[in-house]
């Protein structure tokens, strides 16, 4: 499943709040950045998140 449908397909997506620490959300900032500046696609952070998480996930299924 992509874990960025385009806005209003995530009707069934479930909401989760976190606490990073400021080294990671400054990563987060700057890929946000980059990504917005090259023109590509998800650039909110909740995206990169939404990505990293399921890569991680995906990775442990192997």
């Amino acid at each position: 499943m992509d874990p960025n449908l385009p806005r209003g397909e995530k009707s069934d997506f479930r909401k989760v709040s976190i606490t990073i620490p400021p080294e990671v959300y400054e990563k987060l900032v700057r890929e946000s950045a980059r990504r917005k500046i090259a023109g590509e696609p998800n650039q909110l952070l909740s995206a990169l998140v939404r990505e990293a998480v399921s890569e991680y996930l995906t990775r442990l299924e192997k």
